[in-house]
């Protein structure tokens, strides 16, 4: 086995101190100028070699017996200042397959990029996230798709996201916080889908709030636009655009009267054909309100609607806003009202301790695949190195506010399963991750639901997956790592051309092994296993198939 290593790292520390005038006083303030500048620039390299030697099953087919060498070299580089920070990661992955036919050789490279620059702490903040990379396009093949089986399914996608946010708190009577970002996103075609993503998308927010010194009536009022351009004339444009206020009148010491207003608008822009039709939705309201401090209140409101459709038009509903924080360690929140479509509900859940942590949410939003893959959730319980493979190196957060270095990452354990073809939906989801880390375990619990209901067809999807991951430490230099994934997904459509399910399983057990503080091996066993009826034609083996995999892999890395 061919091992190619390739690692560097780099260090400087810098103090500048500078006689500075009054006149740069100012200067000083916007965190333009500092009488003492510190950087730190972090480069290091890693490489890996693999031997991967794999059987595959296939449904009335011979049995495919594959090895497979790869190196895996990457490069991390990280730089740090008081108001910046920044991370770019670049791999690359070299394949060389042989089977009893034919062998082939295969490169795929990928990289990704954050940046920070905080000039008045957190008041302005300027940032810029994206990255290149490899994602399943096949909704049917989710968990089984990798640069080794089923690798056609794959979209090499682009997604960049600049933005800005400004925050203005801590006042008397007003309280203000906005922020603007611009995203695009786009990806090559699959085999499940000719169409490749190609859109910009524009997105505004803003919020205003009662200061301090309110004591009798507390308000806010936010408002949000986006627009999501295709590039693409027979899409048309994604226009959604949505407000929400309330007024709090206090009558006694813990109760007061609100009266409450919603607005929200979704339309596709340049099209000819019925789908094109603005959905809009207006409310108001009035009811009650019980608080004990700001993040401690329940209201409860009867509202009449507004709608452009007759049967949700001049219709009374209960509203209902929660947000009770049950300790500094647990905090609940929830919304139920009524939207466009009907009854509409929110909830959001986090506790964090000294070894546990967990997080749960539930959402729904009008969306599409351009913008999930540019504002991703993310409810990670685990902070992990960049380039880190297994939780074995990461750690659990000691607050629910923690904000990562500019080497670190929050990952969560499952990923949302998408379809690559952008079409408008109303998406329902919800997303349960948890973590413990104590002593020589870590483990990883998640449970992701999602229904995604396609408005501009008669066709519906549910996603129902399921991630543990483990690793226990054997000794001081060696770790057993286990991880188990499994996927539900069922379709259904006017035409039958999406109907069926799809039962997918992903698990692996391995050993790992430390030499020294740069040197890894580990032995991996997996067992991969796809069966059903649901297939959009993007899988290699097919719709019933089962892959089973022994990997040797060796890693170096200085860090």
């Amino acid at each position: 086995m061919d091992i190619t290593t390739l690692s560097v790292k780099t260090k400087f520390r810098k103090v500048v101190h500078r006689n500075i005038s009054r006149k740069a006083y100012l200067a000083i303030g916007l965190g333009a100028l500092s009488p003492c500048v510190y950087a730190e620039l972090d480069i290091t390299g890693s490489a890996q070699g693999k031997s991967i030697f794999q059987e595959v099953e296939r449904q009335d087919e011979d049995t495919l017996s594959l090895t497979t060498f790869s190196v895996i070299p990457q490069v991390n580089a990280t730089y740090q200042t008081r108001t910046f920070s920044g991370l770019w990661s670049g791999t690359l992955t070299h394949l060389e397959r042989d089977n009893d036919d034919i062998g082939q050789t295969q490169d795929y490279a990928e990289y990704s990029y954050s940046a920070q620059w905080a000039p008045i702490g957190r008041a302005l903040v300027f940032q810029a996230t994206g990255a290149l990379n490899y994602r399943n396009g096949d909704s049917s093949s989710f968990l089984v798709s990798d640069f080794l089986t089923n690798s056609n399914s794959l979209a090499k996608t682009r997604n960049n996201t600049l933005s800005s946010s400004l925050l203005i708190e801590n006042n008397n009577w007003v309280n203000a916080q906005g922020s603007a970002s611009y995203s695009d996103v786009a990806s090559e075609s699959t085999s499940a889908n000719d169409t490749p993503l190609d859109n910009d998308s524009y997105q505004l927010y803003g919020s205003l709030t009662n200061g301090e010194y309110a004591r009798y009536l507390i308000w806010e009022v936010t408002g949000s636009y986006q627009n999501t351009a295709s590039n693409q004339s027979s899409r048309g444009d994604f226009i959604t655009r949505s407000a929400e206020a309330f007024t709090d009148f206090r009558v006694l010491q813990k109760w007061a009267i609100r009266l409450t207003a919603t607005h929200e608008a979704n339309q596709i822009s340049d099209r000819t054909d019925t789908n094109s039709i603005t959905r809009e939705f207006n409310s108001y309201g009035a009811g009650l309100t019980y608080r004990q401090a700001e993040n401690r209140y329940i209201a409860l409101t009867i509202n009449r609607s507004d709608s452009d459709t007759s049967e949700d038009d001049d219709e009374t509903f209960v509203g209902l806003d929660l947000l009770w924080a049950l300790s500094s360690r647990t905090e609940i929140g929830g919304s139920y009202g009524r939207r466009f479509y009907g009854d509409s509900a929110s909830a959001n859940m986090s506790y964090n301790s000294k070894h546990f942590r967990s997080s749960l949410s539930y959402s729904e939003d009008v969306t599409n695949t351009s913008r999930l893959l540019s504002n991703p959730e993310n409810l990670g319980v685990f902070v992990c190195p960049v380039g880190a493979t297994s939780i074995a190196s990461c750690f659990q957060p000691a607050s629910l506010s923690y904000s990562p270095s500019a080497d670190e990452q929050f990952v969560e354990l499952n990923s949302q399963n998408l379809d690559f073809d952008d079409r408008i939906i109303l998406q329902k989801r919800t997303n349960f991750q948890m973590g413990y880390d104590f002593s020589r375990v870590n483990l990883g619990v998640s449970w992701l639901y999602s229904e995604n209901d396609y408005l501009d067809e008669d066709r519906l999807q549910r996603t129902l997956s399921m991630t543990t991951t483990l690793s226990y430490k054997l000794g001081s230099y060696t770790n057993l790592n286990t991880s188990l994934s499994f996927a539900r997904i069922d379709g259904q459509s006017e035409d039958n051309t999406y109907d069926g399910s799809s039962d997918n399983l992903n698990a692996t057990l391995g050993l790992d092994r430390s030499f020294g503080k740069h040197l890894v091996t580990s032995l991996d066993v997996s067992y991969l296993d796809k069966s059903g009826d649901l297939s959009f034609g993007g899988g290699l083996y097919g719709s019933d198939y089962t892959d089973r995999r022994i990997t040797l892999s060796v890693t170096y890395t200085y860090q």
